[in-house]
């Protein structure tokens, strides 16, 4: 298993949405907004497996414009 650091940008309305939850989650378990992401991150392996699908077929396209092949 291996642990990667990401960056998450937020457009201003979803960071509005986590902010919002980030004082819910204090009160209940104490996660912040750093807690919330990792639980979604790790909680949506089916969005782990389309993120790497979709980053399969870029990497097909780009190597199909460049001439490459794998």
């Amino acid at each position: 298993m291996k642990f990667y650091e990401v960056t998450i940008i937020l457009e201003d309305e979803q960071e509005k949405r986590l902010e919002n939850l980030a004082r819910r989650f204090k009160e209940i378990n104490g996660w912040g907004e750093k807690e919330i992401l990792q639980f979604v991150v790790n909680g949506c392996t089916d969005n782990t497996d389309a993120m790497l699908a979709f980053m399969e077929m870029k990497a097909e396209q780009l190597e199909k414009s460049y001439g490459l092949a794998y």
